[in-house]
């Protein structure tokens, strides 16, 4: 938590970030910097690139455990969607959502493409998730851990990671994982001291979908030339609090 002022007593200042539960209203707000930070080039209209970033939001809700934002000033400034295997989920809503997205996102040729792009995506993810032998539980993954561009200096990124790893460590979770690309800060999980439990680069995804004999049906051969390398991290609970305690 980054101190700015000296707030009057009895009074917040309303410049201190704070963590709050996600409400379904905060949708429009997450949308927006999912779709800043992972936009769809090719769609100069904006219309699929928005989409798409619902896609991506409503599909980590689906899983979503435990969904927490992070505000300054009344404004979004970050987001962490946790899924730890058991107990309700957050929000129940999303699927049905999810599923009407898609049907306006298969609707147009430049959408099918990326929803299939999308769905491979996932589809790669759970495989490379099974060959490093993850499940969950007993560890949690980290769905979604997006800091606004415009939160930088005010210390949000460890106010929301130092919030997760709290929770996960007050339940009793001694292991999580995330999964990231090269699109990212990968080095930020390097220098907390995680371990890269997968890779696959860009340049070998297509042979990795070819030998996992994933249906690329629909796909934009594009999307195989450009696509990013991705990992997964993994971590310890109490390791990772040790290391925010003397950071």
């Amino acid at each position: 938590m980054t101190e700015t002022s000296r707030p009057e007593p009895g009074r917040t200042s309303p410049r201190m970030p704070s963590i709050r539960p996600m409400a379904w209203s905060d949708m429009p707000d997450l949308i927006r910097e999912f779709e800043r930070t992972w936009k769809v080039e090719a769609d100069k209209q904006g219309k699929v690139s928005q989409l798409s970033a619902e896609h991506f939001v409503l599909d980590y809700l689906t899983q979503t455990t435990r969904a927490r934002i992070a505000s300054m000033d009344g404004r979004f400034m970050g987001v962490t969607l946790l899924r730890e295997g058991v107990g309700p989920l957050s929000f129940l809503q999303a699927q049905a959502c999810l599923e009407s997205v898609d049907a306006s996102l298969g609707s147009t040729p430049l959408g099918s493409k990326t929803l299939a792009s999308a769905r491979h995506w996932h589809a790669t993810e759970v495989r490379l998730e099974e060959e490093a032998g993850l499940t969950t539980p007993p560890q949690a993954e980290l769905k979604l851990f997006l800091v606004s561009g415009r939160a930088r200096g005010h210390g949000i990124g460890r106010l929301l990671w130092l919030d997760a790893l709290t929770y996960m460590d007050g339940k009793g979770i001694t292991d999580f994982y995330l999964h990231t690309d090269s699109s990212c800060d990968v080095g930020y999980y390097d220098h907390q001291g995680m371990t890269c439990l997968a890779e696959l680069k860009g340049r070998d995804y297509a042979a990795f979908s070819e030998q996992q004999g994933a249906d690329s049906r629909g796909v934009d051969p594009a999307f195989f030339e450009g696509v990013d390398d991705i990992y997964i991290y993994g971590g310890k609970v109490r390791e990772q609090l040790e290391r925010c305690g003397r950071s």
